[in-house]
């Protein structure tokens, strides 16, 4: 944005405004010219980099359109009146000018400026009714300078609030686009219903709400949303590396997009899905890594075990996420990142209810999780304690603890359970890098 503003300022960019506010004020193409454009981009590129030139250009501009439509009338405004005023809009603006011009003389030339399609005529008509150059050209100069004016006051407020709005628009353009569609939908219901306002009211919150579950089944189902993004993934040198995180992973990556903690680390020659085979946890299918349609959906919510929605570290999604057996509503969740070096980072947590929320490009229908994350992480710990093959090291203190609903919505004291597989190899200082409390 700051590169077309810059451009306002050549050659190029000063003619095209000038076009636009000389065609804007011009008797006749002043009609399809949308010259406020011109007005509140000088403004803008006046707000964004000092640039005066260009206001100074559009107002000059629009004043020299209103003086050589104002010489057109006094030259031409007879003959060429009827044939202008085929359409009724013109007759109408017409009119009104007219009377305004005989009664208040100059006043009116500089009111005419705000009054939309009574300002296209009204320079030609005081030429045509021979109104005194004298008192016409002062007169269009000030009405000029206040009605072209106000567009550079909006253009340079909009900059600023644009410099403000566009970086947050960019980055959450879906849903800026989504509830603009919902509001224009229920205008329009609301509009075009005949019925008392309950019921209007009801039919507003049924447009919107179908809106949002076809926006949701289109996203699963008919996008290719979860395509790979070739993001390059983080990769462990050796196991020490592991202390440096990351440690959270969030559904986007805005600032709206709610974190959840990386709270499991496993140091194991295979995977985390082996360890959770081990366990007798179930392999949950990923829109990331699996072909789901709709029917296959549904299948899997019968039998309790829906897809899971991703969850991205560093902008990578999970290799592989699990459950326990459960309900459709609380049940116990991980996720595993192979990060190389034999290291595996999870995220485990609970879900305990259904609400709507801001998922990678959408706000969406999804189990939110209990906060109490620790708890899981407890149980996971409890299970793989004696579990053949595998053992319990302890807890890094590689995060800080977070109290909940102030950085995120869950809480921990910052412990990460560090699980190993029996026979691997583990590093002498793997106690010190990790900062490794031993259980009990």
């Amino acid at each position: 944005m700051d590169t077309l503003l810059s451009s306002l300022d050549s050659v190029a960019g000063l003619l095209v405004l000038t076009l636009l506010a000389f065609g804007d004020t011009l008797i006749g193409v002043g009609f399809f010219v949308f010259g406020e454009l011109a007005f509140l981009a000088a403004g803008a590129a006046f707000a964004a980099n000092g640039a005066v030139i260009p206001a100074l250009v559009v107002l000059v501009a629009a004043w020299a359109g209103d003086v050589t439509s104002y010489l057109i009338g006094a030259r031409y405004g007879a003959r060429m009146s009827l044939p202008f005023l085929k359409r009724l809009k013109r007759r109408k603006a017409w009119r009104r000018a007219k009377a305004e011009l005989g009664r208040r003389g100059a006043v009116f030339v500089v009111i005419a400026r705000f009054l939309g399609p009574v300002a296209w005529v009204t320079p030609f008509l005081a030429g045509t009714l021979g109104m005194e150059r004298r008192v016409f050209l002062p007169a269009a100069a000030l009405g000029v300078f206040l009605g072209a004016g106000q567009f550079l006051i909006y253009g340079a407020i909009g900059a600023q609030v644009m410099d403000a709005l566009l970086p947050f628009v960019l980055d959450h353009l879906a849903v800026c686009l989504l509830l603009v569609f919902m509001i224009l939908s229920s205008l329009y219901v609301w509009r075009r219903s005949e019925r008392g306002v309950l019921l209007k009211g009801l039919q507003v919150a049924a447009i919107t709400v179908t809106i949002f579950f076809a926006s949701n089944l289109t996203y699963f189902f008919v996008l290719n949303s979860h395509a790979a993004q070739g993001v390059p993934r983080t990769s462990y040198a050796s196991v020490c590396d592991a202390a440096t995180g990351p440690f959270t992973v969030d559904p986007g990556t805005t600032d709206l997009h709610l974190p959840q903690p990386v709270n499991v680390l496993l140091l194991s020659e295979g995977t985390g899905a082996d360890l959770m085979a081990a366990l007798g946890w179930h392999r949950n299918v990923t829109f990331t890594h699996d072909e789901i349609g709709f029917g296959a959906y549904l299948g899997l919510v019968l039998q309790n075990t829906p897809p899971i929605s991703e969850l991205y570290l560093s902008s990578v999604p999970a290799d592989s996420a699990h459950q326990m057996t459960g309900t459709l509503k609380v049940r116990e969740h991980i996720r595993w990142w192979d990060m190389g070096a034999g290291v595996h980072l999870g995220a485990i947590s609970k879900t305990e209810e259904i609400a709507i929320k801001y998922y990678s490009h959408l706000p969406v229908l999804l189990h939110d999780i209990d906060p109490k994350v620790d708890q899981s992480r407890a149980l996971l710990a409890g299970q793989v304690d004696g579990l053949p093959g595998y053992q319990v090291l302890g807890l890094a203190a590689l995060t800080q603890p977070v109290e909940d609903g102030v950085v995120a919505d869950y809480e921990t004291d910052g412990g990460i359970l560090v699980l190993a597989q029996e026979g691997v190899a583990l590093p002498e200082t793997l106690m010190d890098c990790l900062r490794i409390t031993p259980p009990g």
